[in-house]
């Protein structure tokens, strides 16, 4: 589950709904209650970075293991309004991206029922309100499919050290990042 914040205010600054703090904290406690293994993902934003060590408490409370991200920042506008959010300082740029298991043992599902890969990577959804549970065998090769080094990542010189996700990448190129946000060829622009 994900956490975009401490406090209904600020979940609300990065989600627009009203209920999305209420809602995601019920059912971390319901999951707490329930002994169900569960891992929290801390989305940290410009939205949320002043509740972090709040959010971590929460967590912490609970009992449930966490991640924290500063380079996954989830869009509600369907724009690529995902970089505005970001909190600089938490861009992990050094860390060599070692590949990921998402669709293979997690997966993102929005408030609509579509089911994902990831928060990041959205590409062929699963509606699991129509398809039902079994459509998430699907899910493995559709996030395989999204892990190629394709469009402006395809032949590049450089992938067995790249820092971010194939998702990511597009998610950049889609906002016309500069390259130094997310690329090592970026770099070489920047000296």
């Amino acid at each position: 589950m994900s956490m975009y914040g401490a406090s209904p205010e600020t979940a609300y600054a990065l989600t627009k709904t009203k209920s999305a703090f209420k809602n995601t904290y019920a059912g971390l406690v319901a999951a707490a209650e329930a002994e169900l293994p569960v891992e929290v993902t801390i989305i940290i934003t410009k939205h949320n970075i002043e509740e972090l060590d709040e959010m971590r408490a929460l967590v912490r409370d609970l009992g449930f293991p966490f991640k924290e991200f500063g380079s996954i920042s989830p869009t509600y506008t369907g724009s690529g309004s995902t970089l505005d959010s970001q909190t600089p300082g938490y861009l992990d740029k050094s860390a060599i991206f070692q590949g990921c298991l998402a669709g293979h043992t997690s997966f993102h599902v929005d408030p609509h029922g579509n089911a994902t890969m990831c928060k990041v990577g959205r590409e062929n959804p699963l509606h699991l309100i129509t398809e039902g549970p079994e459509a998430l065998l699907r899910l493995p090769e559709i996030a395989d499919a999204q892990m190629l080094r394709t469009g402006g990542c395809s032949g590049c010189k450089l992938s067995s050290t790249c820092r971010v996700c194939r998702p990511m990448a597009k998610v950049y190129q889609a906002a016309k990042a500069p390259l130094s946000y997310y690329c090592q060829h970026g770099n070489k622009e920047e000296s």
